[in-house]
């Protein structure tokens, strides 16, 4: 077993940074838009070149003006290029070298992690450069268009050449990490949360809601485990979305929580529960997904609620969440931010653990001892016997003489009582009856 190496593409912004991160992986996953900057944060994706195992980041544009916004944006992909094993610098091959990208590389040329200049857009047939600025920088460049996939070999064979001998085999790569979805509406502090979980600013924190456009994969290993935590897009109705730039990102995070081992549902805890919330709650229920709901901005309510008050309230309104951990949390103070890891430590072990199937008929005999429960048909549920069919998602099967399905009352019953008594807090549970 070993680490991929790490790949990260950088430059300035609208240098095609994202359209080369998904010609390279063969898949549209970075958000590529016409308007500039719109990756603003780091996603990362695993990247197989002729059985061989990689890390492909693409990264946010630097960008030369001081804003606060902006200098956090470059001082993270500044982070994150000290932390790879190959930097692909890229240029656009269709206008003169910028002078601020001429800085840009003498600066992280010093960090000793190894460049590769890459100019992109050269789409003629005949792969010259329209400027002579770029070779300023005093080393060979690779022509590309990542858009029309040409000289797209020529790059395969150089990270090839500079990481093939520390790359793993495909199979012989360490396992894959524990994703963990961090998802919500719009500034309940899902990036907070994040940051507060990797005790370090990894990604951008703004009041203004919306700053994170597309998702973010970042590592964290706790105890020898390791996760990635992926933050995500505010997901919004999308009726409601009014800026066009923003949908793609939104329409990805639902879609990254169907690719969640573990999601985290976060809420604010400090103000009302509204449509949105709702939504989203929708969204993570149809997923099927073990669940942890971080009540965030604990230190933010008013009055005279306590913390039982304020869990009971949002308990009550999110009712379909019956399996699950509701926790509140802080990322300004840490409060529960530990909590919030053991919480996600012991789902993953229910998920890769199981259960024993004759403590589960046990629990089963229990619940329905003395107790009428009843198919929608109006027939008695009697089970003769359960197994569990599968561990993601949790599918019990149920003997018991007829097909069917339980009113609802007495379903949510069973499920609460064997969420209760095998420690299963997290995981969604599902019934299959059969005769």
């Amino acid at each position: 077993m070993g680490k991929a190496p790490l790949i990260t593409i950088v430059g300035v912004p609208n240098t095609g940074k994202s359209t080369l991160f998904n010609r390279l992986l063969g898949k549209n996953k970075a958000l590529v838009h016409a308007r500039p900057g719109m990756t603003r944060d780091i996603f990362r994706m695993p990247l197989e070149i002729n059985g061989r195992q990689y890390r492909l980041q693409d990264s946010g544009g630097f960008f030369e003006d001081g804003e606060d916004l902006t200098r956090d944006i470059n001082q993270r992909i500044f982070n994150e290029t000290e932390r790879s094993d190959l930097v692909i610098f890229l240029l656009d091959g269709r206008r003169d070298l910028l002078g601020f990208e001429k800085d840009l590389f003498l600066t992280l040329r010093k960090t000793g992690v190894p460049i590769l200049a890459v100019a992109n857009k050269i789409d003629h047939p005949q792969g010259t450069l329209s400027a002579d600025s770029h070779y300023s920088l005093g080393v060979d460049l690779l022509l590309i268009s990542a858009e029309h996939n040409l000289g797209m070999d020529t790059l395969i064979e150089e990270i090839e050449s500079r990481l093939a001998d520390r790359a793993p085999a495909v199979g012989e790569a360490d396992p894959p990490e524990t994703r963990i979805t961090l998802v919500g509406k719009p500034n309940v502090g899902k990036s907070s949360l994040v940051n507060g979980l990797l005790r370090e600013k990894r990604v951008i924190v703004s009041p203004l809601p919306g700053t994170t456009r597309d998702s973010i994969d970042l590592d964290l290993t706790i105890s020898g485990r390791r996760y990635v935590l992926v933050d995500n897009a505010g997901i919004r109705k999308l009726q409601k979305v009014r800026e066009g730039t923003e949908s793609a990102a939104v329409v990805r995070a639902a879609k990254n929580i169907r690719l969640a081992d573990i999601v985290v549902f976060v809420l604010d805890a400090s103000r009302k529960i509204d449509h949105n919330d709702l939504f989203i709650a929708r969204k993570v229920i149809a997923s099927a997904k073990p669940v942890v709901v971080a009540c965030n901005k604990w230190d933010m309510v008013q009055g005279e609620r306590t913390a039982q008050d304020v869990l009971r309230g949002l308990q009550e309104r999110f009712q379909q969440f019956y399996f699950a951990p509701f926790l509140l949390t802080s990322a300004e103070t840490g409060k529960n931010l530990n909590t919030l890891i053991q919480r996600i430590q012991a789902v993953q072990s229910l998920i890769h653990g199981g259960v024993k199937t004759a403590r589960l008929n046990q629990i089963v005999r229990e619940s329905v001892s003395g107790k009428r429960l009843m198919l929608e048909s109006g027939r008695p549920f009697r089970p003769k016997y359960s197994v569990l069919e599968s561990t993601r998602p949790f599918f019990i099967r149920f003997f018991a003489g007829r097909e069917g399905r339980l009113r609802r009352a007495d379903e949510i019953y069973l499920k609460k009582r064997i969420v209760k008594q095998l420690g299963m807090e997290g995981i969604p549970i599902f019934f299959n009856i059969v005769g």
